[in-house]
């Protein structure tokens, strides 16, 4: 089985010069729907193995940092863990953060690390609300301290792999270096998701180990998704660099196949962590069926899931217990949470939503002491709160404008002499994006169905 990416953004932006929709801060629990308001609680220190603060790095100018006040989910369940949650596998890429925030406070998700694709060299005049390094400063702006930022190039696995080496090393760089520049060291928080499973190449490759150098050099987190048959590969890394926190997770089968190597390797290394996430945790008939039902008709996709989960629940749930409950009475303090959501369909609530309660019953088949940890302290003690971004960086709202015709992204290329490649000059993508600002239209994202 083979899960593939919806996060293959255009490799073309659309943008206008600075014009904000960014206001100043609010607290962290404003973002709720007014009939639908969380409950909330003040957060208490549950660094209890580090000592650390679980407040936020922020780039400098910022305010100060603060306590994000705990969100308590509106939707709860009977015999199921009811508390808070911490996405560590956010695959955010087909969701409007408008939306996604409305599931995240019903669903008490109070905190996610966000895989957000950046491609290419940002600059502060070419920020928009909808992708790229704008979609994050605007989300984070108006929700402070919950997003923790991970980046990709916004190209899937497979197709990624034909610049693994010097140019993958290169894209991360040249967007890390241009988005230090607009945002401050300290926002961009790890790079991922790294989708190693797609790729011919062993884990520990040294094409692969250039990114990683790259991510200890600058204090970033690496996440990454590796397979059974390489799992000495992992070991090698996490012990090659032990300052750097990675975190994983697993297709069922690679989890079943080397279940008790995975267990090992996490008791016996401080540095690596583990998401459970949703996607997997739903898994009938040796299917993830999040990917699995994706398809072009997105009503036909939430009518399939919906039909297949409501008769399927007790039992998916019973599988998932036993698949991940021997990972929690092992590394209790190892194992987090997370959806590795992706498909735009699966980000409906009646899809979100039904995957969140099967998370929810499965974290209740945990031990009582390990429920809470499981579902956000391991998270925020290991990767703490989101970051804080100051108002004065401005980011303009694509949402009244049109996706461009065919024949005003012609005319931008032709203008901007933008080549038949995946491969722009800073000047090319800065031209482009200038070009379609002029017409107010943004480019149509392009996703992988799976």
């Amino acid at each position: 089985m083979k899960k593939e990416s919806v996060l293959l953004l255009s490799l073309i932006v659309v943008s206008l010069f600075i014009v904000s929709c960014a206001r100043q801060t609010p607290n962290a629990t404003e973002e709720s729907s007014a009939e639908n308001v969380p409950v909330v609680e003040e957060i208490k220190d549950v660094a209890e193995t580090k000592e650390e603060s679980i407040t936020t790095e922020v780039p400098v100018n910022a305010k100060p940092a603060q306590k994000h006040t705990l969100i308590f989910p509106t939707l709860t369940y009977d015999e199921a863990y009811n508390g808070p949650l911490y996405g560590t596998s956010e695959q955010v890429g087909s969701a409007s953060m408008d939306s996604y925030f409305k599931l995240l406070d019903s669903n008490g998700i109070n905190f996610f690390i966000g895989m957000f694709g950046i491609f290419g060299e940002p600059t502060a005049d070419t920020l928009i609300s909808d992708q790229g390094l704008g979609e994050v400063i605007a989300a984070a702006q108006k929700h402070p301290y919950r997003i923790i930022p991970f980046f990709n190039p916004g190209i899937g696995g497979e197709e990624v792999e034909q610049y693994l080496g010097e140019e993958l090393t290169r894209m991360y760089r040249n967007t890390l270096s241009a988005s230090e520049r607009i945002v401050g060291k300290g926002f961009i928080k790890g790079f991922g998701e790294v989708e190693t499973q797609e790729w011919s190449v062993r884990h520990n490759d040294q094409k692969v180990l250039q990114l990683i150098d790259l991510a200890k050099s600058n204090n970033l987190h690496f996440m990454f998704h590796p397979v059974a048959g390489k799992t000495d590969d992992v070991q090698k890394i996490i012990e090659t660099y032990p300052e750097t926190i990675f975190l994983i997770h697993l297709f069922r089968e690679d989890l079943a196949n080397s279940k008790d190597k995975w267990i090992k390797i996490l008791k016996e290394h401080d540095n690596l962590y583990f998401s459970m996430d949703a996607a997997h945790i739903i898994h009938v008939n040796n299917m993830d069926i999040i990917y699995d039902y994706d398809s072009t008709d997105q009503e036909s996709s939430i009518k399939k899931f919906v039909s297949v989960y409501d008769s399927k629940e007790k039992s998916l749930v019973s599988e998932a217990i036993k698949a991940y409950k021997p990972l929690v009475d092992a590394v209790p303090d190892k194992i987090m949470w997370g959806t590795e959501i992706g498909p735009e369909y699966a980000f409906n609530p009646q899809v979100f939503d039904r995957a969140i309660k099967a998370s929810r019953l499965v974290i209740a088949g945990f031990d009582k002491e390990h429920q809470e940890a499981v579902g956000y302290k391991n998270a925020l003690r290991v990767f703490g709160q989101g970051v804080f971004v100051d108002a004065s960086i401005k980011v303009f709202d694509t949402s009244s404008w049109q996706d461009c015709t065919d024949t005003q992204i012609s005319g931008c290329d032709t203008s901007c002499e933008v080549p038949d490649t995946n491969t722009l000059t800073a000047e090319q993508e800065a031209c482009f994006l200038n070009c379609l600002a002029e017409k107010q239209c943004k480019e149509v994202v392009e996703m992988d169905i799976g």
